[in-house]
């Protein structure tokens, strides 16, 4: 049975890139979610094939597959360019689909913009949600995976308006930007926000999932945050007034400069060499505020990364990163400077 499922598998990759082989100039890229380029197809999830334009279509514009890597299609689209990568410019429809086979979205570019409305669809391929474009963003859409308009945690208005949005049976639950949202995580397993819209914009109670082992509650007025609280499985429960800030220095960025200046030593084996540039030097800020698993990213000479380790090793206290409340461990990195000495 395995061998069965491998030689149908290699055969409808085979196929497509048979196709793709007719055209000498259609190119091959891989991706690994979400949309990270890797060398081959043993380590993507899907790849991309661009083939030149279809002369009986359109003659400028080039024909754009995305397919998972058992064969079956991801997308379909057209694009004003062809150098394969996310700065593609797409113009026309472009249809995702799930990995059943059932169509997940549909939108329409115009030379790399969205125009009109964008399109969901459940899993089971009922109508999820409609959202309206708004025509005067300048903003570009030239991926537009996953469902982020809807579960983006901001204040922010959305990019458009929610036409329409239903559940997976066919209820209507949002007409017009008015009524109740139900956002799901991309596996549409577990809804992981939800509550009302009133002409668009965020009101009342929302509530979701915050993380693996809390969940929120919060407030909104008019699309303002007003008030937020995380619940932990532990027990504990954190307030908050933003969904996420990110780890600082505690006496502010320039204050960290100074603090490395002041404290910086010049070592005398590149004094001698009369070596300079820039270390730089990533580290973790935990929980607590305190900096650790400090390590050199790009180095310049042995004694002077040694040194960027050290200085950056005693560091006063940052302020963590927090989100819906709850402080977590983040990656930072800085430039350190050699060229005075």
């Amino acid at each position: 049975m395995l061998k069965n499922t491998l030689t149908i598998l290699l055969s409808l990759l085979s196929l497509q890139f048979a196709k793709a082989a007719t055209y000498s100039d259609t190119s091959i890229v891989y991706f690994k979610n979400p949309g990270k380029k890797v060398h081959s197809i043993d380590s993507a999830d899907y790849y991309r094939i661009v083939l030149p334009p279809d002369s009986t279509v359109d003659k400028d514009l080039y024909c754009v597959y995305e397919y998972y890597v058992n064969g079956k299609i991801k997308a379909r689209s057209t694009s004003l360019t062809n150098n394969n990568d996310h700065a593609m410019i797409y113009d026309g429809e472009r249809i995702t689909y799930f990995p059943n086979g059932k169509r997940e979205s549909s939108r329409r570019f115009k030379n790399g913009r969205l125009v009109g409305s964008i399109t969901y669809y459940y899993p089971n391929g009922k109508l999820y949600y409609i959202l309206k474009v708004n025509s005067s963003s300048t903003e570009q859409y030239n991926t537009g995976y996953g469902y982020s308009d809807l579960t983006n945690y901001s204040g922010y208005s959305y990019s458009g308006e929610i036409a329409e949005l239903r559940d997976s049976t066919g209820n209507v639950l949002t007409l017009n930007g008015n009524g109740h949202i139900l956002a799901f995580d991309d596996g549409f397993k577990k809804v992981i926000m939800e509550g009302d819209l009133k002409n668009n914009k965020k009101e009342g109670e929302w509530k979701g999932i915050a993380s693996d082992t809390a969940n929120f509650v919060c407030i909104f007025h008019k699309n303002e945050l007003k008030s937020g609280t995380s619940y932990t499985k532990s027990g504990n429960h954190y307030s908050f007034t933003t969904f996420e800030t990110q780890a600082v220095f505690s006496d502010g960025p320039t204050a960290f400069s100074e603090f490395i200046k002041k404290n910086l030593q010049y070592p005398e084996s590149a004094k001698k060499r009369k070596i300079t540039g820039t270390v730089t030097v990533g580290f973790n800020v935990e929980t607590n505020g305190t900096v650790s698993n400090v390590k050199v990213i790009r180095g310049i000479f042995k004694s002077l990364d040694d040194e960027a380790i050290r200085i950056i090793s005693m560091s006063p206290l940052w302020i963590p990163a927090y989100k819906f409340g709850i402080p977590y461990v983040t990656q930072y990195s800085v430039p350190v400077y050699f060229y005075n000495y």
